[in-house]
């Protein structure tokens, strides 16, 4: 039977430390960017079975978004961050679409339940108690404590400290030394141990966030969801196509188009003076991972899609069932708007410049339907995403 404690002597050989939590928690639980949490575990030791047991009450919850809100804002004010996407209220969303990953596979989920990450959360107020009143359904089906305490530490910390790009950058464009998830890791933990978590339930929340990497950072090994939690917040972090097709349009899609397109330019740039001296394929994957174009964006978030069914959805019980169609409606609609050439065509020849006056322009707007009705979008490009609208009005 495996050992299910280690001592605080034997946490302190960093080789035993990291075998003891890659077998028995994961292999995204390690390394420990928190010192705190490090210096911790070297003094307690490390024990799996009190992991299980743990749980918050009601008030602690309510304690605990409204202080990651807080720390989420503040890093944002202290950096000068104004993500159009990547925002405090981003890891409400994931965090009530996660709840919901939870439910059941067996039991009939409330219609309310499953429409509840169908919907835009612009602020703490409204998303809490919906956060609450899942977590109530949960328990009465009786999830465990400790499950619905490790999706409010990973989900409300995941993206804390973004910077809006696909690594996190300086204002000068510069890697700097953590990425989005080492950063969240090493602040968050800082919360667990602050809300009384078990150290080994810490750990598992920590690989949780690093599961969510998407970017593949040079000279690291590339991290991949390694169980069904991590499958499951990954899932919950790129599903907000649950939404309907013109909310996830300008709440979703355009946003984070909005926030890359700094960075685009900005390497645009630097590769041009670069070129000669960058390795011929490297050149060319760098070049293709920059979009010119507002018909390579609609090819890209096609892409996307297929990327979600296929290796996001299939591999979580009951996902597809919940999610399928959302992301089969969306892929629809962009191939639709593939199709027509005869619009798509003169957009295009416009290059660079249409796509950031279409994300400037739809960025974060309440109302797709108003807006387009605006005279000032191209008459093609309200035509082509007319349906995104049309689709909506159909629901009602």
């Amino acid at each position: 039977m495996p050992a299910l404690s280690l001592t605080a002597e034997a946490c302190h050989n960093r080789d035993d430390l990291q075998r003891f939590v890659v077998e028995h928690i994961g292999i995204n639980a390690w390394p420990i960017h928190s010192p705190a949490l490090l210096r911790n575990i070297e003094t307690e030791g490390l024990n799996l079975t009190l992991a299980h047991p743990f749980a918050l009450e009601k008030p602690q919850m309510v304690a605990l978004m409204h202080h990651m809100y807080r720390m989420n804002i503040r890093v944002e004010r202290r950096l000068g961050i104004h993500n159009a996407f990547h925002c405090a209220m981003h890891n409400f969303e994931v965090l009530i679409r996660l709840l919901v990953l939870e439910w059941p596979v067996d039991v009939a989920m409330p219609t309310w339940v499953e429409q509840a990450p169908q919907r835009v959360y612009r602020a703490l107020e409204t998303a809490l108690p919906v956060a609450l009143a899942v977590i109530d359904a949960l328990q009465e089906q009786r999830v465990p404590g400790s499950t619905i305490a490790r999706d409010l530490l990973t989900a409300l910390g995941h993206d804390y400290g973004h910077t809006g790009g696909t690594d996190r950058l300086d204002a000068d464009g510069r890697m700097l030394p953590l990425s989005h998830e080492d950063m969240s890791e090493k602040h968050v933990a800082l919360v667990g141990m602050r809300f009384g978590y078990p150290t080994a339930l810490i750990l598992e929340s920590m690989a949780g966030i690093r599961a969510t990497t998407f970017h593949h950072r040079p000279g690291r090994p590339r991290v991949q969801p390694a169980n069904l939690f991590e499958h499951r917040i990954t899932l919950a972090d790129v599903m907000g196509c649950a939404l309907p097709p013109d909310q996830w349009l300008t709440h979703v899609a355009v946003p984070v188009l909005f926030e890359k397109i700094p960075h685009w330019k900005r390497r645009s740039i630097e590769i041009a003076m670069e070129e000669h001296s960058l390795d011929p394929n490297a050149l060319l994957a760098e070049r293709a991972g920059i979009i010119s174009d507002i018909g390579e964006w609609f090819h890209s978030e096609h892409g996307f899609f297929v990327f979600i069914e296929a290796f996001k959805l299939r591999p979580i019980p009951g996902a597809h069932a919940l999610w399928g169609v959302n992301v089969q409606q969306k892929m629809a609609l962009v191939e639709r708007v593939l199709s027509r050439t005869d619009l798509l065509a003169p957009l295009v020849a416009q290059d660079s410049s249409l796509l950031e006056q279409f994300a400037c322009q739809l960025c974060n707007v309440t109302d797709l339907k108003g807006r387009l009705d605006q005279g000032d979008i191209d008459t093609r490009l309200r035509e082509l995403l007319r349906p995104f609208v049309e689709v909506n009005d159909e629901r009602h």
